[in-house]
C-alpha cells in the first residue's frame, strides 16, 4: 500500500532530550500550517497510547485534540512536549482505518487529519439507553426463495466461488432493468455470512436505505444495519459500535457507510455503481467507490458492482478484464422491458402544447381509468429557474452567487439552490421599477405539480424532490405510500429514477429528456443517458406490460436514442471514442484547483502564478494544464472563484503537485481547493 509522505516539524522546547520512539500525532485543525504530523512524548504517568487512539495534546498556546497515528523517531536536537492525556479506552480507528486514511490523504491530496476527522465515530450518547439499529421495525426473517433465471445463477455462482476461495477480486453485474440483480445480491450476501464475513450494502441515495433494509431484513433479520446522516445520535453510535463488535453484520447506507469499523469485512455491493451520489461534492473530496476498492484490497474482499448503466470508467475496466463482467440480460419470469415512444417537443410546440405533451397527456388518463400508477420525471426545482421583467429585461439574481434565483410556488418565495439565500417575489421589477411586470420563464417541477392538478383533480398527486424530503422520514412516508397503492401519480427529480421497484407502474414519462445535456461538464451527455434508461426501468415491473415517453427538443441526440431503445452498447461506442479523443477518463486522470477569494483580481492573480509554477512542474511530464478559467459559477457564496484543471497521469507526480499548491495555500487571501477526480462543475 502506498503511504503518504510523512513531514516532521521541530516543535519548540519545553525541555527534556528527545526519545528513540515517539508518537505521531495528527492534531484536529483545519489549518494548512497544522496538517503535518507533529511528534510528542507519551504521558509520563500513563501507557504509551495505541495507534488509533484521540489525545489531548498542547499546540502554541492552545490545547487540541489529535490522534496517534504512529511512532517514529523525531530528528535529533530537540526537546518535545508531552501529551496531556488520552481520550476514551479504545482507539478511535483499527489498523485498517488508520492506513485507508492515510491513503486517502496522499490520493486525494488533502491533510491527514481532515481524513481522520471524517472517518472517526460519532459521538456516544449521553444517555445509555439500550437499542437495537433494529428497533421498532418490521423484521420478518422468512424472505420467500425465489427460482433464480440461469443468468442469475451463473453470475452468483462466480461470486460464490470467488468468496470460497477467500482472495477478492473485482465483479460487474451488468444487468438491464429488473433482471434481478437485488436477488443476486441478496444470495451473495448470505454466502459471505456463512462463510462468516461481514457485508457492507452502498446504494447511492438515503431515499433507497428503506426498501434495501427491508429486502435484506426479511430474508436475515436483525443482523442488518442502516446507516446515513439522518440517523439520530444514539442509533448512529449503536449502529457504529454493533459494526465495530460484529454484532451487525450487513450494513446498508449511502457513501459514508463505507468508513464503517468492520470486524471481518468479506463483501462489498455497490448498487447503481455509475451513479454521482457516491462522489462526496465538498472538501474533503473522495469517492466511495474508490474507497471501498481500497478496504476490499486490505480484507482480500469481494468487489460486487452493480448497474443498469455502468460507468465508462467501471465498463472499459471490465473490458479490459480489470474486473469481472457479469451480464442479466433478461427481466425474469418472462417480463418485457417497457415500449418506449419518444415526442419531439418541437412538434409540440408548434401544436400549442406545453408541459405535458398530448400523448403523454391521453397515457397519463388512461392510467388513472385503469387505477395504474405513473411516474413522471422533470430534474429541476422549484416552480420557475428564470424570473424576470420583460419592459427591461431585468433577471432577479442571487446577490451572493452569479446565478438566478428559483421562483417556489408554494412558499412564494425565491430561492438560490446554491446558498439557499432567499427573498420574497417583489411587487415591482427591481430594475425599472415597473409594477406587476415580472415574468416567470421556464419550467420546474412544481409548476408541472401545479398543472397536473388541474389537469388530473380526481388524482392523487405526490412530488417526490429536495423541498418534499427535508424531514427525517418524509422519503420512507412517501415511497411507501406510493408503494402501498395511496398514490397515483409520483412526479420527481432525479430521485425516482434509481432502485425502485413498485410493480403497479405501468407509465413513467420523462418530460424533458434533455435538460443536461447542455451542462459544461463532460459526462453531462453520460449522465442523460443513465438517467432516462434508469428511469425507463420503473415502468412495467409487474404483471401488466409498461410503457415510456421521452419527451425532448433533441430526439436524434445518440444519447436519448440509445436510452429509449435500450442499447447500452450503441452508447458506449460512440461515447468513448469522444472520451478517447478529449482525453478525458478512462484515459486520463482529472486534478481540479479552483481558487476562490471575494477580491476578484487577488484571485486571478494568484490562478494566474499558480497556473505558471505547475506549468513549469509538468512540463515534459505528460500532464496538460487547462487554464487559469473562470468556474461555470463565477460567484458562489460571496466567492469569486477561478479554476484549473490538470489532465494526464499522475502516479509518480502526486507529492510534487501537492507540495507546489501547498506553497500558494499558505497565502490566506484566497482559498485554494484540490478536487482529485472531479464530478459535476
Amino acid at each position: 500500500m502506498v503511504q503518504p509522505s510523512v513531514a516532521v516539524t521541530l516543535i519548540e522546547a519545553e525541555g527534556g532530550p528527545a526519545v528513540a520512539e515517539c508518537p505521531e500525532i495528527a492534531v484536529d485543525i483545519n489549518h494548512l500550517r497544522h496538517s503535518q504530523i507533529f511528534h510528542y512524548l507519551a504521558p509520563a504517568a500513563e501507557p504509551a497510547p495505541r495507534l488509533g487512539m484521540r489525545v489531548l495534546v498542547p499546540l502554541g498556546n492552545k490545547t487540541v485534540l489529535g490522534w496517534v497515528v504512529g511512532y517514529s523517531a523525531p530528528p535529533e536536537g530537540i526537546a518535545l512536549r508531552s501529551i496531556l492525556s488520552v481520550v476514551g479506552q479504545e482507539p478511535d480507528f483499527n489498523p485498517e482505518l488508520l492506513s485507508l486514511a492515510r491513503w486517502m490523504a496522499e490520493y486525494y491530496l488533502h491533510p491527514l487529519s481532515e481524513m481522520l476527522k471524517m472517518i472517526a465515530p460519532p459521538p456516544k450518547p449521553l444517555l445509555n439507553r439500550k437499542r437495537t439499529p433494529s428497533e421498532g421495525m418490521n423484521v420478518t426473517g422468512n424472505h420467500g426463495r425465489l427460482l433464480l433465471s440461469g443468468e442469475q445463477a451463473t453470475a452468483l455462482k462466480e461470486i460464490d466461488l470467488a468468496l470460497q476461495a477467500g482472495a477478492g477480486g473485482k465483479f460487474l453485474l451488468h444487468g438491464i432493468t429488473g433482471s434481478g440483480k437485488t436477488e443476486v445480491y441478496l444470495r451473495s450476501a448470505m454466502t459471505a455470512l456463512a462463510l462468516g464475513h461481514q457485508v457492507l450494502y452502498l446504494v447511492p441515495e438515503i431515499a433507497l436505505t428503506p426498501q434495501a433494509g427491508a429486502w435484506f431484513r426479511s430474508a436475515l433479520g436483525a443482523q442488518v444495519a442502516i446507516w446515513h446522516g439522518r440517523l439520530a445520535r444514539g442509533e448512529k453510535y449503536e449502529t457504529w459500535a454493533g459494526i465495530r463488535q460484529g454484532r451487525l453484520n450487513i450494513l446498508i447506507g449511502p457513501r459514508s457507510a463505507v468508513f464503517a469499523p468492520f470486524k471481518s469485512l468479506g463483501l462489498i455491493i455497490i448498487d447503481e455503481e455509475q451513479d454521482s451520489s457516491y462522489k462526496q461534492q465538498e472538501s474533503p473530496y473522495y469517492h466511495a467507490g474508490q474507497v471501498a476498492a481500497r478496504r476490499a484490497l486490505y480484507n482480500r474482499a469481494v468487489v460486487l458492482m452493480g448497474s443498469a448503466t455502468p460507468s465508462l470508467e467501471s465498463y472499459t475496466a471490465a473490458r479490459s478484464g480489470q474486473y469481472r463482467l457479469l451480464h442479466l440480460t433478461r427481466r425474469p419470469r418472462g417480463r418485457q422491458l417497457p415500449r418506449v415512444t419518444i415526442v419531439d417537443l418541437k412538434t409540440e410546440r408548434q401544436a400549442q402544447f406545453s408541459l405535458l405533451s398530448q400523448s403523454l397527456s391521453e397515457k397519463i388518463a388512461q392510467r388513472l381509468q385503469r387505477q395504474e400508477q405513473v411516474i413522471l420525471l422533470l430534474n429541476r426545482r422549484g416552480y420557475s429557474p428564470i424570473v424576470f421583467c420583460p419592459l427591461c429585461g431585468h433577471v432577479l439574481k442571487c446577490e451572493r452567487c452569479s446565478v438566478s434565483l428559483v421562483y417556489h410556488r408554494h412558499a412564494g418565495d425565491l430561492r438560490c439552490h446554491y446558498c439557499n439565500f432567499r427573498r420574497f417575489l417583489p411587487a415591482s421589477c427591481p430594475g425599472c421599477g415597473a409594477g406587476k411586470s415580472l415574468r416567470f420563464l421556464g419550467t420546474g417541477i412544481q409548476r408541472v405539480e401545479h398543472l397536473l392538478k388541474r389537469l388530473y383533480p380526481e388524482a392523487r398527486i405526490q412530488r417526490l424532490d429536495f423541498d418534499t424530503t427535508r424531514r427525517k422520514g418524509d422519503f420512507d412516508r412517501i415511497l411507501a405510500g406510493f408503494g402501498g397503492g395511496q398514490i397515483d401519480i409520483l412526479l420527481g427529480t432525479q430521485m425516482v429514477a434509481k432502485g425502485h421497484d413498485f410493480p403497479g407502474v405501468t407509465l413513467v414519462g420523462v418530460l424533458n429528456a434533455d435538460l443536461a445535456l447542455g451542462l459544461p461538464d463532460f459526462r453531462s451527455t453520460e449522465r442523460t443517458y443513465q438517467l432516462l434508461a434508469q428511469v425507463a426501468g420503473r415502468a412495467g415491473r409487474g404483471r401488466v406490460p409498461g410503457e415510456v415517453v421521452v419527451q425532448t427538443y433533441w430526439p436524434d441526440h445518440y444519447s436519448i436514442r440509445a436510452a429509449c431503445s435500450g442499447s447500452y452498447a450503441s452508447f458506449y461506442q460512440e461515447e468513448i471514442k469522444n472520451r478517447a479523443f478529449a482525453g478525458y477518463p478512462p484515459f486520463g486522470e482529472l486534478i481540479r484547483v479552483r481558487v476562490s477569494g471575494t477580491k476578484e483580481q487577488q484571485v486571478i492573480d494568484r490562478a494566474t502564478e499558480l497556473a505558471e509554477d505547475l506549468t513549469s512542474l509538468l512540463t515534459g511530464q505528460g500532464v496538460q494544464l487547462l487554464g487559469p478559467a473562470p468556474a461555470p459559477v463565477l460567484r458562489l457564496k460571496e466567492q469569486f472563484r477561478w479554476q484549473l484543471m490538470l489532465k494526464g497521469e499522475f502516479n509518480t507526480l502526486r507529492d510534487q503537485i501537492r507540495d507546489c499548491i501547498h506553497r500558494y495555500q499558505k497565502n490566506t487571501s484566497v482559498i485554494i481547493s484540490i478536487e482529485v477526480d472531479p464530478y459535476g462543475f
